[in-house]
């Protein structure tokens, strides 16, 4: 029996991609085991402008915003003093496994400012140590839009999927694009959904007001959060 591949959804985390970057990985009601960390549309609204609006004239399938602040999520990135990692995001799910992600991360005020070696330590050992990915390559490509940006390309089992990352003043930019691997299934397809899904990110106002970072874990630069019902 033909295995089915993951959903866009699944993927990002089951290789770290997604945008909570966490075991717990949907929108978090008041009751949940994880009332630091936050995510849901709305809750960090001033970053959720640096994301894009639209990918092929096509709006979102869900767009929002969190932080993690807890060692367990927080992985690679607490060896660098990072207390707490906001972000925001856009996804669009194809479905069957096919789909994109634009996202931002941003550190705390208290916290060093986020390098993109850091990002890429994250995503490489999320990949390195992810069970059924294999095929693991980065490099150092330029790409319109982005400018120099690190890229990694690996197969994670039916789906091929590409993490572009590249910062952006205080701001680190990451893309992930996931596509079905079938028997007709086209490579340069794949590449032009990359191209496009990083220009579109690259492409956004990023020099508009936008709210600064929390100045500790627990503080909100946007006051109280409202956050899903349960």
């Amino acid at each position: 029996m033909r295995r089915r591949a993951p959903t866009i959804i699944t993927l990002a985390i089951s290789l770290a991609l997604g945008l909570g970057l966490a075991a717990c990985a949907s929108e978090f009601p008041a009751t949940s085991a994880c009332p630091e960390e936050p995510r849901a549309a709305g809750t960090l609204p001033g970053l959720e402008l640096l994301v894009p609006a639209q990918l092929s004239g096509q709006a979102p399938t869900t767009v929002d915003s969190g932080w993690n602040c807890l060692a367990t999520t927080l992985g690679s990135y607490a060896s660098h003093g990072v207390t707490r990692l906001e972000f925001a995001g856009a996804t669009w799910d194809a479905g069957n496994g096919n789909g994109a992600v634009a996202a931002v991360f941003r550190t705390a005020t208290t916290d060093p400012r986020l390098q993109r070696p850091w990002v890429e330590e994250f995503y490489e050992q999320g990949a390195r140590a992810s069970r059924g990915v294999e095929n693991v390559e980065t490099s150092r490509p330029r790409m319109d839009g982005a400018g120099d940006v690190w890229r990694l390309d690996a197969l994670n089992n039916l789906s091929l999927q590409t993490i572009v990352v590249w910062p952006h003043g205080d701001h680190v930019h990451v893309v992930l694009v996931a596509s079905t691997v079938e028997p007709n299934a086209s490579r340069d397809a794949h590449q032009a959904r990359v191209d496009e899904t990083v220009l579109a990110a690259a492409s956004v106002e990023a020099d508009r007001a936008v709210p600064p970072p929390a100045t500790s874990p627990g503080e909100s630069a946007f006051g109280s959060v409202l956050l899903s019902p349960a």
